[in-house]
């Protein structure tokens, strides 16, 4: 095999390992919490169209909440039957955001600040990810690695529009993966 390839293997099983050892903690932290929260019984109601805003910034704001939260939510919140098109509908909003943030960093590029960041802090792994660039995509997209950041770091690389709308597809398989993790140890 050749040393790329054995680079590419390695970075691709090692995140996809934190990927499960990440799900594994968070079903255990959300079978925790949830059992202590009555969902059925909210102390406010949280209105879905607020729920899905707050997820949709989440997701553009580097995920700062787990999209697992918001798919316990639903578990427990809404009717079982419907949990499919929430989660299809958390991906999607997801892949937008991942594809505003990967505008953003196109836009960027051409701003001073990008050039003091990529002084500092991308120049020396520039090269990796222009020629790793699509399993930098997909791996971000598979695991919980930032996506909206790794779409704006690749973005602002110059990585093609249409190849990244194919790769960050690998969105759904998490959120397919995942989502139904959760209804299987949670639901």
């Amino acid at each position: 095999m050749l040393k790329r390839n054995k680079v590419r293997l390695y970075f691709f099983l090692k995140n996809l390992l934190r990927g499960i050892a990440f799900f594994a903690v968070a079903i255990i932290f959300y079978e925790i919490i949830f059992g202590f929260i009555d969902f059925e019984e909210p102390p406010i109601d949280i209105s879905t169209t607020f729920v899905f805003i707050l997820f949709f910034f989440s997701e553009l704001i580097f995920g700062i909440i787990p999209p697992e939260v918001f798919m316990g939510w639903i578990i427990k919140s809404k009717s079982l039957e419907i949990y499919p098109y929430y989660v299809l509908f958390f991906a999607c909003l997801s892949y937008c955001s991942g594809f505003l943030a990967f505008l953003f960093g196109k836009y960027s590029a051409k701003t001073w600040l990008y050039e003091i960041i990529k002084k500092y802090i991308i120049g020396k792994y520039e090269r990796k990810i222009k020629a790793y660039g699509w399993l930098v995509i997909v791996v971000s997209a598979v695991t919980p690695l930032p996506f909206s950041a790794t779409c704006a770091v690749i973005g602002a690389i110059g990585f093609g529009k249409r190849k990244f709308l194919f790769y960050s597809l690998a969105r759904f398989i998490r959120y397919g993966v995942y989502g139904f993790g959760i209804w299987y140890f949670i639901g």
